[in-house]
């Protein structure tokens, strides 16, 4: 065996070389050119199979699979030392974001922050970082209230109290991430714009739509002129081109007001990357047009359609569990009619249920990552160019971190642990819902808060009652965990009888 190892050193490491195949436990049923591309569209949902897998080995720290193709080989991220090792500041940026997953969400979140590598990604965080501070965040807090008012009016408005939640929180996140990115109310309550639509058809897909999102991965087939994908191309399009329209007048008017007067208080994030970027004074730190544009492309489209399947989700489970409602009403009852941040801050049972909440169903399904060189994963050796997958699920939900009741939704749990809820061995990284190290969700703060105000406006207001009692089935292939068909949730005014 001697004679097949060599030695390898990284950092303070040394290790024996192996063959990946000799390491991680291996996962055969793939095709055998395909790989495991055919079971991932006939599972139930995008962390199908990885789950599956975590189940059967779930104390391994890496499980090697079969990709698409002869020889490519990928790993699935199966402990939290693993994910650590991934995602640390240190390392993090030895990964990038592979192809097929570029051609997965390329069309509908551009190119931006998302998809940016190494110093690149180090720049553009920095640049946009002061618009992400919590002092910002918080002056978006009366927003975010209207729009949760706005919501309940709505829902309050439903026949025999019968409301469908998916296209109603499309519509108030995407009011909300209209004025933190635009600067602008979309309205979506009053009227159906066209960001919906078009997000609607890059989301929604058809089934032939599914099973093109699923070649896709594997080989680039959106310019063949097939129905389902001109749908897609054609919503694609349209969007960028309404987005580039609003750019280019968003230069005009700065430029305009240039030495007039200061920008309003809270300032979107259009208009910050022109004064900041696209005017910048010393031309190496200029972006140009188009990556605004990019830029603008990646906010509107995660900040919303993530924070939309979380609280999907989280409604849903709480329709299942009046006991879990009447807690956060009950934790609510100290608080004024409009609760201050520091306020909102202060409930850790509502805490817990975001933590919970986000546990179950993180809204990222798993963003591949390359090894752009050789490197050392939970003390596996790993080949430059190897795919390594950290699926969020599969560490949520991994009974050797989380214990016995790893499937059960206890939101008690964060209450005696508030740090890692529980988690094996306290260990940070078993919660994953916002991403880790220089990577992480740049958005978070303002996710979490609006995720709380409307959670907060709803169980002040309302009883919720699941009418689907199981789980939800979801859009697969997805890079995002998103409901698939309309959710159902029936609500009676508090005080009311049933």
């Amino acid at each position: 065996m001697s004679r097949l190892c060599a030695t390898f050193r990284v950092q303070r490491y040394s290790i024996p070389i192996r063959l990946i195949s000799c390491a991680p436990l291996t996962v055969k049923d793939h095709h055998f050119f395909l790989g495991q591309l055919l079971n991932q569209f006939r599972a139930a949902d995008p962390e199908q199979p990885y789950t599956k897998w975590m189940q059967e080995w779930p104390d391994a720290p890496l499980i090697r699979y079969r990709e698409t193709g002869w020889a490519a080989e990928g790993l699935l991220i199966n402990s939290a030392a693993a994910y650590r090792d991934v995602m640390h500041s240190h390392s993090c940026y030895a990964y990038q974001r592979s192809a097929p997953f570029r051609r997965l969400i390329g069309d509908i979140i551009g190119v931006g922050l998302v998809f940016a590598e190494g110093s690149e990604h180090c720049a553009q965080r920095k640049a946009l970082g002061g618009l992400f501070t919590v002092a910002n965040i918080k002056s978006y807090l009366p927003l975010l209230r209207e729009k949760a008012n706005r919501l309940v009016d709505e829902m309050s408005k439903a026949d025999d109290g019968l409301v469908e939640m998916k296209q109603l929180y499309a519509k108030i996140t995407l009011d909300v991430v209209g004025i933190f990115v635009l600067g602008e109310d979309l309205d979506n309550f009053e009227c159906r714009t066209e960001f919906q639509t078009c997000y609607e058809s890059m989301f929604d897909l058809s089934t032939a739509g599914m099973l093109l999102a699923a070649v896709n991965l594997a080989v680039p087939i959106r310019w063949i002129p097939l129905q389902a994908n001109r749908e897609f191309m054609d919503a694609s399009k349209r969007l960028r081109q309404i987005l580039t329209d609003m750019t280019e007048e968003r230069i005009a008017a700065v430029e305009a007001k240039m030495g007039k007067q200061s920008s309003p208080t809270p300032i979107d994030l259009l208009t910050y990357m022109v004064e900041t970027k696209y005017l910048a004074k010393i031309p190496g730190d200029r972006w140009t047009k188009q990556e605004l544009i990019e830029q603008v492309l990646n906010f509107m489209a995660t900040g919303h359609e993530t924070t939309a399947g979380a609280l999907t989700f989280a409604t849903h489970q709480l329709g299942l569990c009046p006991d879990v409602v009447a807690k956060l009403r009950q934790e609510a009852t100290s608080l004024p009619g409009s609760p201050s941040f520091s306020d909102i801050e202060s409930l850790p049972y509502l805490d817990a249920v975001m933590k919970e909440c986000l546990r179950l169903n993180p809204p990222v399904a798993g963003i591949p990552r390359v090894a752009q060189t050789d490197t050392v994963v939970a003390g596996h050796f790993i080949p430059r160019g190897t795919t390594l997958m950290p699926v969020p699920a599969v560490i949520h939900r991994n009974p050797a971190l989380w214990g016995h009741d790893v499937e059960q939704f206890r939101p008690q749990r964060w209450i005696d642990d508030p740090v890692t809820g529980g988690a094996v061995h306290k260990e940070m990284y078993a919660w994953v819902a916002f991403g880790h190290g220089p990577r992480a969700c740049i958005g978070r703060a303002l996710a979490a808060l609006n995720f709380k105000v409307v959670v907060l406006a709803l169980v002040r207001n309302f009883e919720l009652d699941s009418l689907d009692r199981g789980k939800l089935p979801v859009v697969n292939p997805s890079g995002q965990l998103r409901p698939k068909g309309e959710v159902w949730l029936r609500v009676t005014k508090v005080g009311e009888k049933v």
